[in-house]
């Protein structure tokens, strides 16, 4: 493609973690500059590196200005970027780009990119065939309590929620990377085999689906997917879509004894779980849940979040996205 395509992505900003990939993703900024200075002018393109936690959110929501806004990291910077864009009225938000160098890459892998290109940084070639679409978003109302006073926040995610057994297993692989140097499935299997041994329990709640009525579940997985897989291609909603307006649920209620729910872990890799008798599939427009306990393991989008409740709703084609086409 020429350089006329690259104009069509307008002005654009890059949202690079330099952390991500122990380090590639500083690497692969470096390229992204060269290869950005060959299809475009300089003027056309800014680069902005992340400093600490919820930087790219920062960057993000004061990105206005722009009509492209791209990630490049795992999907950590992903969700902090979204939830930034997310911050710009409707009328002005730009859209959001992949360049996909992180151990999960299950945004990458619901639009595709996963497919056409590698997680090592050095092919750019999707931002030439890719073509801007809506997807939806995923808002969550989050509240906790302390000392009679509750706080009230709003949280996104563009792929996954979950809590309890999985969620603790995505928040444990920030420290098992460092351990091990284990990336992608390999890490997110490493941290489920450990949570299967020592941790294993179910975590109480109470859930409500599309306001009816409220049920007591002991959630050994507890997902709401935007799109089918969390842990670096674990296909816990294997028909999730992230265009259809709906929220994906997939939860395992016990009890079930770790012999019988470490081979359902296992095989929803492929899927394979959601013929498990214990696992249950739903669908809904919006979720409500309470929990017991304000120190449950929640994830968004592999970020580690403290909440005691928490509304999920589907906020449909809120977000305009590059996909390769």
């Amino acid at each position: 493609m020429n350089v006329n395509r690259m104009d069509a992505l307008g002005r654009v900003l890059i949202v690079v973690n330099p952390a991500a990939q122990s380090g590639a993703a500083a690497g692969a900024a470096e390229r992204l500059k060269r290869f950005l200075t060959m299809y475009c002018h300089r003027e056309a393109f800014d680069i902005a590196q992340t400093e600490r936690p919820r930087h790219a959110t920062e960057i993000a929501a004061g990105a206005a200005e722009y009509d492209t806004v791209i990630a490049l990291g795992g999907d950590g910077v992903v969700h902090e970027v979204a939830c930034g864009l997310m911050r710009i009225e409707e009328g002005r938000r730009p859209t959001l780009g992949v360049i996909p160098v992180g151990s999960g890459n299950d945004f990458a892998r619901t639009l595709g990119l996963t497919d056409v290109t590698d997680v090592s940084g050095t092919d750019f070639s999707p931002l030439l065939t890719s073509s801007a679409a809506p997807i939806d978003v995923l808002e969550i109302t989050c509240r906790s309590h302390t000392g009679g006073t509750t706080r009230t926040w709003t949280e996104y995610a563009v792929q996954t929620i979950s809590f309890g057994l999985d969620a603790a297993i995505a928040i444990d692989t920030h420290a098992m990377r460092i351990i091990t140097g284990l990336t992608g499935a390999p890490l997110y299997l490493a941290s489920g085999l450990k949570a299967f041994g020592r941790d294993y329990r179910d975590f109480p709640a109470h859930v409500r689906f599309d306001g009816g009525a409220e049920k007591r579940v002991r959630a050994i997985i507890f997902a709401i997917q935007n799109g089918p897989t969390y842990g670096s291609g674990f296909r816990i909603c294997p028909q999730a879509d992230p265009c259809d307006g709906l929220l994906d649920v997939c939860y395992a209620t016990g009890p079930v004894p770790r012999a019988v729910a470490l081979p359902v872990f296992l095989s929803a890799k492929n899927g394979g779980h959601t013929h498990n008798p214990h696992v249950h599939l739903q669908r809904a427009k919006r979720v409500d849940l309470v929990f017991p306990s304000p120190t449950y393991p929640i994830q968004l989008d592999g970020e580690q979040v403290g909440a005691a409740e928490m509304s999920i709703e589907v906020l449909p084609s809120a977000l305009s996205v590059l996909w390769p086409r």
